[in-house]
């Protein structure tokens, strides 16, 4: 059977193209994205970076004992705000040798970058900082920066902490360094600006390290980290890693799209060229071949071209490599030093993911192929005749797969809307009504078609004739070909419906979402007058929020970002959540929040607003127990519930409720709304306002601004993921069209010729193909849509049920272009080898043929 598969492969090249491309074109992008996954598996190691020259480090890392609710060991979890390391544990590690205490704070330089940290000028020595001109700083009015150029040497600069502004002379300064942007200033200073210690650098015995800590607290409270594990104490690696991780979400879920779409190519491929092999293989019943032989027949023929496409993609995945992390780095998604190496298993991984492919692509057509008599398939192999198990099985499955997606949608509504607010959440189920609209495509086809032209017949009947003279005879033609043709037309249609339901349901669920988000800070916002926001700074300090709070005549909301830790849904584990605290009066005064239920009035000390979807289902009145930022228990009574998604602040408390400090000082605000007071005089308050902010990182802008920018950022994140996932399903699709449609022209020669002998003119038959492609890639359209409304609108009502009134967006244009592109594809596809087809052809032929068997 071998050998037969072969010579099947070669001389019947022309039906496995389709397949051997999308296998190819998957083994290769698979194979790109898991050599790119498997080299973010780990930050790489950097020969230089803050704490290098350190032996031993010891990190602050206090934790919480959680004990699950299915019983078993505590588990601990880290605070989001570490308080930093204990007096009685520094000076236990100052008694086993010297140390270095490192104190990192917000400093920014007036033109500094974003990033920009203050430190203490001892730790500098510890990222191995030189001075390329200048000294040390000498005294509190003194700084270093890091990267500066030798002419500001004796200069008078300006800088920003999270109290204010200030001013120093520049001492020295040093190589720039590219694991961090520094300022350095006296020891003293720094502790002043930052009392707390992040990370103590130990130059004694790591024995006695460890057990000085141990004594002092133990893991409860720090972790000593020596050798490679010092890079953990580095925000700039966790910075990396994190980078890092982003990337391998998307490369796993476009790989995961990749290999599904294959399995979808190849087993449209082998379905059709069973179809078209009916009477080789009943031929081969015949003589003898037995049902399981044919099966295997078949699945030999796809392990041959599994084989082929593996080994071509695995080496155009290698060749891809390079390229796309030099992709990453120009898109600043990974640091600038990132590389792809090529490893032998990670190629191996992807060519069997593309055999197995290969072998589940062709798994049901094996078994079709199985079910052929002899005897039937002699008598109607020139006649198409609909499968009844192949039916119900598209009936069963795709109502299965998409009434199961849509009730998914019902019950994420009511019961989890909070899903529907988050894309990664919510993918499963876009994904199923894709699947269920790609599977019901060949028998939907056919009504799709009758519906779309019936606008032609029903003109056709009013006037008393037949239905199939409405268009002419060219539309009569098309339609019962299409109608009549149903492989060929299920073959047409089942691509396009994969390409316009995926754009729609992914773009459209993303575009409702973000338009979401819009809304609700639109909402929020509606009250307020003008908006302070952070200007090339990580936040708002205190002096900004102190100058605009003593403008006459304005009413100022203060919101500053802190944390609260709570019980996981699944009671597993504790999850720290975000949260905000305000003033209540000038929040329930100032902004316009989703109250569902209770009021802001009765938010203070003690209480807390949270979303309703806040683990636990909490009421109104009821009591919560939470861990504040530090990791402090404290119980707090629900003063009220609002309709926000995960994506917003999802609890709102009083700052005595709040911890908004630890290493790195005190948190920055992120935001203050203003509301002017009935009498105010809105151009002197905005003068005023203007003057406030001006050279503090801030600026005044206006409710309208905040949400034309957040449009903007969810526009472009929708077409990141257009180009990053949804282009490869569309990529796909299009082969999937364009192999089909050339397959099917040996087929439609006997019948083109047919039509030459009717009396069709050359122009008449290309247009009669032409029309019925359209029609075809009309329906798949028709069907997509249905399925992006389907998808779309179970988005929306969760949505509406969430944070209220919001637009539901579906993205006609784009749905309207992949259609067009679809049309272009099917019609040159169909068109050119139909035209080739006709070449010489005048339908003497077929009588020449009659003649010659009778």
């Amino acid at each position: 059977m071998l050998t037969l598969a072969l010579a099947s492969v070669r001389l019947r090249w022309a039906s496995f193209v389709g397949s051997f491309v999308a296998l190819a074109c998957g083994v290769a992008l698979m194979a790109t994205s898991i050599l790119v996954i498997a080299a973010t598996a780990e930050v790489p190691d950097q020969a230089r970076q803050r704490y290098s020259q350190a032996p031993v480090l010891v990190m602050a890392d206090r934790n919480v004992d959680f004990t699950p609710a299915t019983g078993g060991d505590p588990q601990s979890t880290p605070v989001p705000a570490q308080p930093g390391l204990p007096a009685g544990l520094l000076a236990a590690v100052a008694a086993t040798g010297p140390t270095v205490a490192d104190h990192t704070f917000y400093a920014q330089l007036a033109d500094g970058p974003r990033e920009q940290v203050g430190r203490a000028w001892s730790a500098a020595a510890l990222g191995g900082y030189r001075l390329t001109a200048g000294t040390a700083p000498a005294s509190d009015d003194q700084i270093v920066i890091g990267g500066g150029r030798p002419e500001q040497v004796g200069t008078r600069v300006r800088y920003v902490t999270a109290d204010g502004p200030h001013t120093a002379t520049v001492s020295g300064v040093t190589e720039a360094e590219a694991f961090e942007h520094a300022v350095f200033f006296t020891d003293a200073q720094a502790a002043r600006y930052c009392p707390a210690v992040d990370v103590l650098a130990a130059f004694g015995p790591a024995d006695a390290v460890r057990r000085a800590v141990d004594a002092a607290g133990g893991a409860a409270v720090a972790r000593v980290l020596t050798g490679t594990e010092r890079s953990q104490a580095d925000p700039h690696h966790a910075e990396v890693s994190a980078r890092l991780d982003d990337v391998q979400t998307p490369l796993g879920l476009s790989a995961a799209v990749s290999g599904g779409t294959a399995v979808f190519v190849v087993a449209g491929t082998f379905a059709l060229s069973i179809a078209q092999r009916r009477r080789e293989l009943a031929l081969l019943r015949l003589i003898g071949a037995t049902r399981r032989q044919l099966r295997a027949l078949v699945n030999r023929e796809a392990l041959v071209v599994g084989v082929l496409a593996s080994a071509a993609g695995c080496a155009l995945g290698a060749a891809g490599a390079a390229p796309a992390g030099h992709w990453l780095v120009d898109h600043g998604m990974v640091p600038a030093d990132f590389t792809v190496p090529v490893t032998w298993w990670g190629l191996l991984v992807a060519a069997s993911i593309g055999l197995l492919t290969a072998i589940g692509g062709v798994l049901l057509s094996s078994v079709r192929a199985g079910l052929i008599s002899p005897g039937e398939a002699l008598a109607e192999a020139d006649a198409e005749r609909r499968s009844r198990l192949a039916l119900a099985f598209r009936w069963v499955s795709g109502l299965l797969v998409l009434g199961g997606g849509i009730a998914a949608l019902v019950v994420t509504a009511r019961i989890w809307p909070d899903a529907a607010a988050n894309a990664a959440d919510s993918l499963g189920l876009l994904l199923s009504i894709v699947a269920g609209c790609v599977l019901l495509a060949a028998v939907l086809a056919g009504p799709a078609i009758r519906l779309l032209t019936a606008l032609p017949a029903l003109t056709a009947r009013l006037r008393g004739r037949p239905a199939e003279d409405g268009g002419g005879i060219i539309w009569a033609t098309a339609r019962q070909s299409s109608l009549t043709a149903f492989r060929r037309t299920a073959a047409t249609t089942t691509p396009v419906v994969l390409v316009v339901a995926f754009a729609g349901c992914l773009l459209g669920s993303i575009d409702t979402i973000n338009r979401s988000q819009v809304s609700e800070v639109r909402r929020q916002l509606s009250a307020a007058d003008l908006v302070v926001t952070p200007a090339g700074t990580p936040g708002l300090n205190r002096a900004v929020v102190d100058r605009v709070r003593s403008v006459p005549g304005v009413r100022a909301l203060v919101i500053t970002p802190t944390s609260l830790m709570t019980v996981d849904p699944t009671g597993q584990a504790l999850v720290p959540l975000s949260a905000a605290t305000a003033d209540p009066a000038a929040l329930a005064e100032v902004d316009r929040l989703p109250v569902v239920a209770g009021s802001l009035a009765d938010l203070g000390p003690g209480s807390v607003a949270l979303s309703r979807t806040w683990p636990g289902s909490p009421r109104v009145g009821g009591q919560v127990s939470v861990r504040l930022a530090d990791g402090t228990p404290r119980d707090l009574r629900v003063a009220a519930l609002l309709g926000t998604g995960a994506e917003t602040v999802q609890a709102w408390v009083n700052g005595a409720d709040a911890v908004t400090g630890g290493i790195g000082g005190p948190a920055l605000a992120t935001r203050i709304d203003l509301r002017l007071l009935p009498g105010t005089d809105p151009r002197q308050a905005a003068a005023a306002l203007y003057g406030a902010v001006d050279g503090l990182g801030a600026r005044l802008t206006t409710p309208a601004d905040i949400w034309s920018n957040a449009a903007d950022s969810t526009e472009q994140a929708s077409w990141n993921a257009l180009l990053m996932i949804l282009g490869l399903a569309i990529g796909y699709a299009a082969i999937a069209l364009a192999n089909s449609l050339v397959m099917t022209v040996s087929d439609r020669r006997q019948e083109l010729s047919l039509l030459r002998l009717a009396g069709a003119t050359r122009a008449q038959v290309l247009r009669t193909v032409a029309l019925e492609t359209l029609m075809c890639v009309a329906a798949g359209t028709l069907l997509g849509v249905l399925g992006t409304v389907i998808s779309v609108g179970g988005s929306w009502a969760a949505l509406t049920h969430l944070v209220g009134p919001t637009p539901a967006a579906v993205p006609w244009t784009v749905m309207g272009v992949l259609a067009a592109v679809c049309a272009v594809i099917a019609l040159t596809s169909a068109v050119v080898p139909a035209a080739l087809a006709l070449r010489g052809r005048d339908g003497q032929g077929i009588l020449r043929g009659a003649a010659g068997a009778a």
